[in-house]
């Protein structure tokens, strides 16, 4: 009778291993998922990432394994963004929709809106101006639900 054994049976060519070119599916340990295109045996081209431990989930283009280029990011903690990514963080102009329901067009830096946009707040206030790492700075205009208008 042979032993019972634990583990992964080890092949010269694994099944689940990336494809070198083309298009494929890889399933990550954790349960994270990418489906999509490959090009020399990396996640590369348009394509589908879902990662387990967050509930995140981008469809878009991908160099070198990261979002890069345009896409859209569904949040698992509600949300989602849709514009422009480079090296996985958003960066350059976009639309970010957070889990309560504000909605921010505008430029992104590092993840963070950064630059000129607008922001239209869920109870019906809007601010259009600058930003700089997420915070409202420098000139603007905050027009209120109820009718009245700040210019900063």
């Amino acid at each position: 009778m042979a032993a019972a054994r634990q583990g992964v049976l080890q092949r010269r060519d694994p099944p689940g291993r990336p494809p070198q070119d083309g298009r494929g599916k890889l399933l990550f340990k954790d349960g994270s998922y990418y489906e999509g295109e490959f090009a020399d045996g990396e996640i590369a081209g348009e394509g589908c990432r879902h990662w387990a431990a967050t509930g995140n989930t981008y469809s878009g283009r991908f160099v070198l394994g990261e979002p890069q280029g345009h896409g859209v990011m569904t949040y698992g903690a509600g949300g989602c963004y849709e514009g422009a990514m480079s090296r996985g963080m958003r960066e350059g102009h976009g639309c970010l929709v957070d889990q309560d329901g504000n909605v921010y067009r505008g430029s992104f830096h590092s993840n963070k809106q950064h630059g000129r946009g607008h922001m239209a707040f869920r109870n019906g206030d809007t601010y259009d101006g600058d930003w700089v790492r997420g915070q409202r700075q420098g000139h603007g205009v905050l027009r209120c639900a109820d009718g009245s208008t700040y210019e900063l």
